[in-house]
């Protein structure tokens, strides 16, 4: 990635681009433990990793890493979410048995308390 002076206007984009792509795929893999953040920055890995071609026929190293961690990150991304929308089916039975779990929760810990503020440290 040298930005020499007998590089043209393309290339240099194109190494821009490139390393976009590849700084998105690295967080977008980074982030592969959360739902959304990884389909957003692997998106953005392959747009950018797309576009850092240029119109030529070849990509180079730095974009094809960024296309592959973006799909790799996009993947991360969808496995959690399929991850979490199945254990909230078994462990709750569906959103309605998860926020009733959570109304149960509330009330017994007595929150909102109607005599008085509610005092976190009061509980232990």
């Amino acid at each position: 990635m040298d930005y020499g002076a007998n590089k043209s206007y393309i290339e240099m984009r194109s190494a821009g681009m490139s390393v976009a792509s590849l700084v998105m795929g690295i967080l977008g893999l980074a982030m592969g433990c959360c739902v959304y953040p990884p389909v957003i920055f692997g998106s953005l890995a392959i747009l950018f990793a797309l576009l850092s071609k240029g119109g030529e026929l070849h990509m180079n190293s730095y974009g094809k890493a960024g296309l592959a961690l973006g799909i790799l990150g996009i993947i991360c991304g969808i496995l959690i979410f399929t991850y979490s929308v199945f254990t909230l089916m078994a462990e709750f039975g569906g959103l309605d048995g998860y926020l009733q779990y959570i109304e149960e929760l509330i009330e017994d810990i007595n929150y909102p308390n109607s005599s008085g503020p509610y005092d976190f440290y009061d509980m232990l």
